[in-house]
C-alpha cells in the first residue's frame, strides 16, 4: 500500500524536456495532503471497529442474541455492507 511519505520521498530523474518541476511537486503535495487525511480516518475508522468489537464483547451476557466477536480487528480489514449494518444494529444498543 503506498502512504503519504513514500510520494514525498520519491525521487525523479531530470530530463532535458521533461515536465515542469514545480507542477509537478505541486500535484505531489496535494496528493500527500489527500492520502494523510486518508490515512488518518482509516486509522481513526479501526479504532471505532476495534472499540465496538470490545463494546459488543463485553456486553454478551447482557445481549445474547449477538454472536460473540473474535479477535482483533487487522488495520488491512475490510468491511462489507453486512458487517457494516451488523455494526449500525449494534451501535443502536450500545447507545
Amino acid at each position: 500500500m503506498i502512504k503519504a511519505e513514500n510520494i514525498a520521498n520519491k525521487e525523479f530523474r531530470k530530463a532535458l524536456f521533461g515536465y515542469d518541476r514545480e507542477d509537478v511537486d505541486r500535484y505531489l503535495d496535494e496528493l500527500i495532503v489527500q492520502l494523510r487525511q486518508m490515512e488518518e480516518e482509516r486509522r481513526e475508522m479501526v479504532a471505532t471497529i476495534e472499540y465496538l468489537v470490545s463494546e459488543v464483547s463485553t456486553r454478551d451476557d447482557e445481549n445474547p442474541k449477538y454472536e460473540k466477536a473474535v479477535g482483533p480487528v487487522s488495520p488491512h480489514a475490510t468491511v462489507s455492507d453486512e458487517e457494516r449494518r451488523y455494526i449500525q444494529e449494534i451501535e443502536k444498543h450500545i447507545r
